[in-house]
């Protein structure tokens, strides 16, 4: 699904290197709508994202039209929040499993 909308990542790498950013997203789907939440992290992890901690995710390059794509499809707007972050502490471990540099 998301693939096409997460931006290429050997494009995306030349960016990411120039502004050091990532794309994170958390989500919080009640227990009443498993179904959907279990749809939602199997359709992250497909297009590549890094399961952070609980339900906090992050990817280095724009996803922000994959994530309004998933929200529309699952119809769960609120519950998905999409921030570009500056910055993540002890991030090494995140550069790595990306390839990217560690500087």
């Amino acid at each position: 699904m998301g693939r096409n909308l997460c931006g290429s990542p050997n494009a995306a790498r030349k960016l990411l290197r120039l502004d050091n950013r990532s794309y994170s997203s958390r989500f919080d789907v009640p227990e009443k709508r498993k179904k959907i939440r279990e749809r939602l992290r199997f359709e992250m992890q497909e297009v590549g994202f890094l399961h952070l901690q609980d339900s906090a995710w992050v990817y280095p390059y724009d996803c922000e039209e994959f994530i309004a794509l998933l929200k529309a499809d699952l119809h769960i707007g609120k519950d998905v929040l999409y921030a570009i972050v500056e910055e993540i502490e002890n991030d090494k471990w995140i550069r790595k499993h990306f390839s990217l540099p560690l500087d």
